[in-house]
């Protein structure tokens, strides 16, 4: 199997990007990232850091082109070295009350995650960054949209798929921004930040067409949208669900709707940033049943 290592990171998304690294449709690889501190875990240094996003990649796909989409499938997630989250001043819901710099480095053991409270939490480790490269320079970093980017969806965890729009040749795929754990909204503006090794299957889905990101897990089907504003964005997630249904489920647009009333929801991923992913989730077991 191949492999990618963290010393390939970047902090832009841009399509005259050198690959550092070629697969084939199909192929597996081991891809090794950075958590959003990179490596930084002293509280004071902690404190001062800016958060980059930096990503892993790029990723070259033989055979991807523009209207294909990459079917990327998390076969393992496997967190390296002590979480650590970070209250930030200028970020969060409450942070016009929570103003000062709160840094807590956490360990794992086991399946858990334990703060210095002694207090265990299970491990949910989960890939915030996956996108491939728009026709445009883009920032890894708190961006996200039709390519993926910065989505912080908790549900991506080991054994689900992403699918994701091919923009340019190769789609130039890029991840990073592993969570060992994290609440929707992430409401305290990070997650338990981990580097992580993961290993992915990559195959190339020819003419999808897709507007936007897809995801199965192991419970549900996911449509991403994002927006400047959550009320338009949420909407847009469930018009594309309703969409998906009635197109590709042939469901009546009325049933459609209901359905999605009663077996979906729609979640914020993220806490409010300039750009914020928002996901419509239908319960699998509903969707199944079509």
């Amino acid at each position: 199997m191949q492999s990618i290592s963290r010393d390939h990171r970047i902090y832009v998304l841009h399509p005259e990007n050198e690959p550092a690294v070629t697969i084939d449709s199909g192929g597996d690889l081991m891809v090794e990232t950075w958590d959003a501190f990179e490596g930084i875990r002293e509280p004071g240094a902690l404190q001062e850091k800016s958060l980059k996003g930096p990503a892993t990649g790029p990723i070259y796909v033989n055979g991807a082109e523009p209207g294909d989409a990459l079917r990327i499938e998390f076969v393992s997630i496997r967190p390296k070295e002590n979480p650590a989250h970070m209250v930030m001043p200028g970020r969060g819901f409450l942070d016009a009350e929570f103003t000062e710099g709160y840094p807590t480095v956490m360990s794992i053991d086991g399946d858990d995650l334990v703060l210095p409270s002694g207090m265990r939490l299970p491990l949910n480790p989960s890939l915030g960054l996956v996108a491939t490269t728009p026709t445009y320079p883009q920032e890894t970093a708190s961006d996200s949209g039709p390519y993926g980017g910065d989505i912080d969806m908790k549900e991506l965890v080991e054994g689900s798929v992403l699918f994701l729009p091919v923009f340019v040749p190769g789609a130039l795929l890029a991840m990073g921004d592993c969570h060992a754990v994290v609440g929707d909204g992430a409401v305290a503006g990070t997650g338990a930040e981990c580097s992580a090794d993961t290993h992915v299957r990559v195959t190339v889905e020819k003419g999808m067409n897709l507007s936007g990101p897809r995801a199965i897990t192991p419970d549900h089907y996911v449509v991403l949208s994002h927006g400047d504003d959550l009320g338009p964005a949420m909407k847009r997630a469930v018009r594309e669900m309703v969409d998906f249904l009635t197109t590709e489920k042939g469901m009546a647009p009325y049933d459609a709707y209901t359905l999605c009333s009663l077996a979906g929801d729609v979640r914020v991923s993220r806490t409010f940033r300039p750009i914020s992913p928002v996901k419509m989730m239908l319960s699998r077991q509903a969707l199944e049943q079509l």
